[in-house]
């Protein structure tokens, strides 16, 4: 049987039902549980687990949580929310869009070695593994001038979450800028390193509509995060991603697209000009089980296609990498 770190502990792949996979508990920047003048635990936490509650009553049972370190991971709060939680959630290892500069001189198998101690040993002093890998690449990908450039580092992290990710059998997920194609180039990297692409999530994807670009990732075998399904959107925007959806579904794609929003409980990233964190929203987590699937459904899903969104595609990729590693 395949399983996957949680921070409650390995649970059978097989339960881990409705799956969000792409979210945020506590983000912000790395080192910020140091300056109480940004970062208030308590609050944090209650955050959490008041936005938890609300999603699991509308039927979700597993978060992936896709914060590395340097995006202000906060290991004490996914203790803290271990025996609270009524969600399943993922801790993720990896890194955040701007390779930080201490890992500039180190090489792909020692980024790999991070990773997977993260994996293997546990998050900073606590006991809990992470059970994915995030990588991140953005604009800043276009900057290319040499080993100090950020297109350089990108690119040598991605070869070590693949040598991780090859080793552990845990898989890798990717924010990309979808307007820039980036999933191309990590695909390239990931299909050079060995892995099976199926193991392989390509996020931010209906940042997109370029439907040439969508249906290669996943004629490659990867698979498509469809996870920007935020309440803030115009509705034009949300019917254009959920009819992009919905086109792909019937291209016999459903179980190769999970689902989420890329969302945070507590965030102090892009909070207002005053500063602070965001504003509160316990709804966060809901518009992908309140909205998106609604309108699948009256748009012609069926139930089957919606379990393969909600459920079979993310743990075809945990499979994926099980067995990967376990050849």
């Amino acid at each position: 049987m395949t399983t996957v770190n949680t921070i409650a502990g390995p649970m059978e792949v097989s339960d881990l039902g409705r799956t969000l996979s792409h979210e945020h508990l506590v983000s912000g920047m790395g080192g910020m549980d140091k300056i109480t003048q940004l970062y208030d635990e308590e609050e944090a936490v209650r955050r959490c687990l008041d936005a938890l509650e609300t999603v699991s009553t509308a039927g979700i049972q597993t978060i992936i949580d896709c914060t590395p370190l340097d995006l202000g991971r906060q290991a004490r709060v996914f203790e803290r929310l271990a025996d609270s939680s009524s969600v399943n959630i993922i801790a993720a290892t990896g890194v955040y869009r701007w390779v930080p500069l201490t890992y500039y001189s180190w090489n792909e198998d020692a980024i790999a070695e991070y990773f997977l101690k993260d994996i293997e040993e546990g998050l900073e002093s606590t006991s809990i593994k992470a059970g994915v890998i995030k990588l991140a690449w953005d604009y800043e990908y276009l900057l290319d001038d040499g080993v100090r450039s950020p297109k350089f580092q990108l690119e040598k992290v991605a070869r070590g979450a693949a040598r991780a990710s090859k080793s552990s059998g845990v898989p890798i997920t990717c924010h990309t800028r979808a307007l820039d194609k980036l999933g191309m180039p990590l695909l390239d990297i990931f299909d050079d390193e060995g892995l099976d692409l199926r193991s392989i999530t390509i996020g931010h994807s209906n940042d997109s509509g370029d439907m040439e670009y969508l249906t290669t990732i996943l004629r490659r075998g990867a698979t498509l995060g469809m996870d920007r399904f935020q309440s803030t959107l115009p509705e034009d925007e949300k019917e254009r991603r959920s009819r992009l959806v919905s086109d792909l579904i019937k291209l016999g794609f459903a179980d190769r697209i999970c689902l989420g929003h890329d969302s945070a409980a507590y965030s102090l990233n892009l909070g207002p000009p005053e500063g602070g964190g965001r504003i509160e929203d316990r709804t966060c987590w809901l518009p992908v089980p309140d909205w998106e699937i609604k309108w699948l459904v009256e748009n012609g899903a069926s139930s089957e296609e919606i379990d393969d969104l909600m459920i079979n595609s993310i743990a075809g990729t945990f499979a994926a990498a099980y067995k990967m590693a376990n050849k």
